[in-house]
């Protein structure tokens, strides 16, 4: 498996969650706006754009969004975006991205959800340099393309890699960084949908863990992270058996059903 998902793969979308997902893709626009409001003139911006509009985020939020990054908006606090870094018990190594605009905020928040389950934060450099590769990935539907026509695609458009994903429904490819974007070219050139496609920390020292209290820290630190408005995604090297990943995800459920 390419990417460890942060939580609950099965959990119905929320209005409480499709809010924040407007909100990270606001906060990655006016980013991107830094650099100008013109999409043409500025391929940042007209990849965050293309992203929103996928995502179904309302036009008033974009053009807001644009103003803030361009500074039209006077009233409104600059987006910055920052990586954290830290370990759950067990030694998991986690690495969470976060768009905020309120830095001392979102440190403290870091600080306390890493904490309150039993992990640590650490600095810049001491997960993602060793645990991790930072690296392109792209994800498009398999439509009626033969493996062997993939495999073609694989080399001829410089990606590293690729897999099916455990529906096989879609392929997940892996790039360089700097290849991304001429990857994602090259499939749009042959009419694939591309779904989704950025930059991720893709685990290369997986971390084997079994213990179910360990493993219940680690689902709920996760879970504390998806409803923090700041966090964008994180990613985790851990190889958990998907029966005790379940088991963490009802009991979650019960106690939460319970509060």
């Amino acid at each position: 498996m390419w990417r460890w998902p942060v939580v609950g793969a099965k959990k119905a979308v929320s209005d409480k969650a499709r809010g924040k997902a407007f909100a990270i893709h606001a906060k990655l626009i006016a980013l991107a706006a830094r650099n100008g409001g013109d999409p043409a003139m500025n391929p940042a911006l007209y990849d965050a754009l293309e992203k929103a509009r996928k995502a179904n985020v309302p036009a008033d939020n974009i053009e807001r969004a644009i103003k803030k990054g361009t500074g039209a908006d006077k009233d409104s606090a600059e987006i910055d975006e920052i990586i954290y870094e830290g370990y759950s018990p067990g030694g998991i190594a986690i690495v969470t991205k976060t768009l905020t605009d309120n830095k001392n905020r979102t440190a403290k928040n870091m600080r306390h959800t890493f904490s309150q389950y039993g992990g640590s934060l650490g600095e810049t450099g001491s997960v993602s340099s060793f645990a991790f590769k930072y690296q392109g990935y792209i994800e498009v539907p398999v439509g009626s393309h033969s493996i062997d026509e993939w495999e073609e695609w694989i080399i001829e458009s410089w990606a590293s890699d690729y897999e099916f994903l455990e529906d096989g429904t879609k392929v997940r490819i892996a790039t360089e960084r700097t290849d991304l974007m001429g990857v994602v070219k090259f499939l749009k050139g042959k009419g694939i949908d591309v779904e989704s496609y950025g930059f991720e920390y893709y685990a290369t020292n997986l971390v084997n863990l079994d213990d179910p209290e360990k493993i219940l820290k680690l689902y709920a630190l996760l879970a504390d992270f998806e409803d923090d408005d700041d966090v964008e995604e994180v990613w985790h090297n851990a190889e958990i058996d998907p029966v005790l990943w379940q088991q963490a995800e009802e009991a979650m459920s019960k106690r939460r059903f319970r509060t």
